[in-house]
């Protein structure tokens, strides 16, 4: 009788892989020809080209029947397997943007209508030069045979008309997700194109409600104002069920005006997740503290690259204090005031990110409030110091950066279900285990992942490498760039498994 095995279920065989390693999967795929059988689809499911040689190609010839998702490779490469592979169980597909516009146009005219024959694919992140007309007239009889895609990322070329963006977005109705990556020109003076956009904002404005749960809607060029209001301002309008917004750098006010507009007209009401580049003009802010102040159901998420202005920071104590878990401020100049109001006025927050600047004296008094957020499990702190101080100066004792440095860390070792902490930045021998601060983390036993980023400033040894493994007994990598080997010798002796998980640098 044949003895059957758990990984025989597809169901288990699933629940199994997904715990296990791409190193773990080719070890197990190398025990004999049925583990090879049971692992090789979890192991060859996933192919991310990033790095590869152009020769790696063969990877996916080999393995196609397995390939589910294709990650990251270039628009030659995947005009090059157009005939050879059917690629016909292929739900997910990213052309690297990085070289996809690059020479491509006859990659592009050869690509295009094999995708549209990919009856399986769902998902597809894709840079187009759809200035040419040749290739938006393709890309556009592709998009139609493509039914069954419901996540897309488009990368425009050097210039869209008003014209082509409208034809395209009444195709759009049935996707769930968009990410248009649109560029303007310097030579898109003529009038006669300037009108064609405005028709085109009474188009979508007229157009039936579409479907999309998210939306990513970046710009960039001279003329993004005419994107901007006449394609983006209309089209929020017509998503009533978007619940994911990312812009990306605001050029009018009017544009943060008309999202507060649509949120009181209740025309967003599932909207929780926003994610913003910034403003070309500080004063924009306001409008925005208006529009977070009427995401009525309560935001989960906001990531935004610009300082934001006590406005703001009061809109998302008041209105989002409750709901509110992950909160990203890519800017490396936000005062150490606002990181105080932000952690102890945002109690479920789970992830935080922001550059803070430390030492400055008018950023007012140290806070007496603990931080709130004690079920944080992802802090990532980039500390900008100012001035001269450093700890083996005579004058540090008494410094406000001292002062600034001993308040955040007396305040991040409470949180002791942090699992992801990042914390690098500026200040001199901020980890040594002697003088600095390493020793204060002791009591985060939940710790897996340490990031320092590079750490010229920071010098790390033996003993700090010993320290971590005898207090952190969860930590899984060290991310740091420029420690002296014995650092790096000392962590992988005691604990072995950091370096199949790459661990120790990124």
């Amino acid at each position: 009788m044949e003895t059957i095995t758990p990984f025989d279920n597809p169901l288990l065989n699933y629940e199994i892989c997904q715990y296990l390693t791409r190193k773990d999967l080719t070890r197990c795929v190398l025990v004999s020809k049925d583990w090879a059988t049971w692992f090789s689809p979890a192991l060859w499911r996933d192919l991310d080209f990033r790095g590869r040689r152009s020769g790696d190609i063969h990877i996916l010839s080999r393995h196609w029947e397995h390939v589910r998702v294709v990650r990251n490779i270039c628009m030659w490469k995947a005009g090059a397997i157009r005939e050879q592979l059917p690629l016909l169980r292929l739900q997910r597909l990213e052309i690297d943007r990085e070289y996809s516009l690059n020479g491509s146009h006859h990659a592009q005219i050869r690509l295009l209508p094999v995708l549209g024959k990919i009856s399986t694919l769902q998902h597809l992140q894709i840079s187009l030069e759809l200035d040419r007309d040749n290739i938006y007239q393709q890309w556009l009889r592709t998009f139609e045979a493509l039914p069954q895609l419901e996540s897309l990322g488009l990368r425009g070329g050097l210039f869209v008309s008003g014209k082509a963006i409208l034809n395209f977005l009444r195709m759009c109705h049935r996707l769930k997700s968009l990410s248009l990556s649109l560029s303007g020109s310097e030579d898109y003076t003529e009038e006669e194109d300037r009108q064609e956009y405005r028709d085109a904002r009474v188009e979508i404005e007229r157009m039936p409600e579409m479907r999309l749960c998210e939306l990513s809607f970046i710009q960039a060029g001279t003329d993004i104002r005419l994107v901007e209001e006449n394609i983006l301002q209309p089209l929020l309008g017509r998503c009533p069920r978007m619940e994911k917004l990312g812009l990306g750098w605001v050029s009018q006010e009017s544009t943060m005006q008309h999202l507060f507009k649509t949120l009181q007209e209740n025309k967003l009401a599932k909207l929780r997740h926003v994610s913003i580049m910034g403003f070309h003009h500080e004063r924009f802010q306001d409008s925005f503290a208006k529009a977070l102040a009427h995401i009525e159901c309560g935001m989960e998420s906001l990531e935004f690259r610009s300082n934001p202005t006590k406005l703001v920071t009061q809109s998302l104590v008041q209105c989002h204090s409750q709901s509110l878990t992950k909160l990203r401020l890519e800017c490396y100049t936000v005062p150490f005031c606002t990181l105080s109001e932000l952690l102890t006025g945002l109690p479920n927050l789970r992830v935080f990110r922001a550059g803070v600047s430390i030492g400055r004296f008018s950023d007012g008094d140290i806070p007496d409030q603990d931080w709130e957020c004690t079920g944080l499990t992802n802090l990532q702190l980039q500390l900008c110091g100012y001035g001269s101080d450093e700890m083996s100066s005579s004058g540090w004792k008494g410094s406000r950066t001292k002062i600034q440095l001993d308040y955040v860390f007396s305040k991040v070792a409470k949180l002791e279900n942090l699992q992801v902490l990042s914390m690098g930045g500026q200040i001199r021998d901020l980890y040594l285990k002697k003088h600095g601060y390493l020793t204060r983390l002791a009591d985060l036993k939940e710790l897996q992942v340490f990031d320092l980023g590079t750490t010229w400033n920071n010098k790390f040894g033996k003993r700090e490498a010993l320290w971590m493994i005898e207090n952190w007994p969860k930590l899984m990598q060290v991310i740091a760039q420029g420690t002296p080997p014995i650092f790096k010798g000392t962590l992988l002796k005691k604990r072995p498994q950091m370096g199949d998980l790459d661990g120790i640098y990124p």
